[in-house]
C-alpha cells in the first residue's frame, strides 16, 4: 500500500504534476521512476536521499510495509480550486495510475447585481 501526500504550492515557473503511477513501490512521476522497494520496514528516506525536486518531504515505510510519500505539486493559476490548494491524500492498494487534482481555475466571481450593490429598494425607486 502507498499512501501520497499532496504539497500544493503556487509557483507558475516550476513544471505541473502530471502523471502519477504505481507499480508495487516504484512510483513514476512526469515519467521519472522512483523505487522504493530496498526501503524497509519502520524506516525512512530524507528527501536528501530522494535527490528530485518532485518530492516535499522524506519517504517513510511504516512497519507494516506502507509507504507514505509526499510530492510537491506546483500549480500555476492563482484562482486554483480548492481540490487544487488543499488536495487529499490517496491512497494506493493496486497498481496502476494515481488521480491526481487538475489544474483548473475555479469559476470567476459572478459580477454583483444591482441589488447587491444599491439594495433592492434603490432599484425599485429608479423603476427598474
Amino acid at each position: 500500500m502507498v499512501t501520497i501526500k499532496f504539497s500544493p504550492v503556487y509557483a507558475p515557473e516550476l513544471t505541473l504534476l502530471k502523471s502519477v503511477f504505481v507499480k508495487e513501490l516504484t512510483i513514476t512521476i512526469n515519467g521519472e521512476s522512483f523505487d522504493f522497494s530496498p526501503l524497509q520496514p519502520g524506516y525512512e528516506l530524507s528527501l536528501e536521499a530522494i535527490g528530485s525536486p518532485l518530492f516535499a518531504d522524506k519517504a517513510v515505510m511504516s512497519a507494516d510495509s506502507a509507504l507514505a510519500v509526499t510530492l510537491l505539486m506546483p500549480y500555476d493559476e492563482a484562482t486554483a480550486t480548492d481540490d487544487i490548494r488543499f488536495p487529499e491524500p490517496v491512497t494506493v492498494t493496486a497498481d496502476g495510475p494515481v488521480e491526481i487534482p487538475t489544474d483548473h481555475p475555479a469559476p470567476p466571481p459572478e459580477p454583483p447585481t444591482i441589488e447587491a450593490v444599491n439594495g433592492l429598494l434603490a432599484e425599485q425607486e429608479n423603476g427598474y
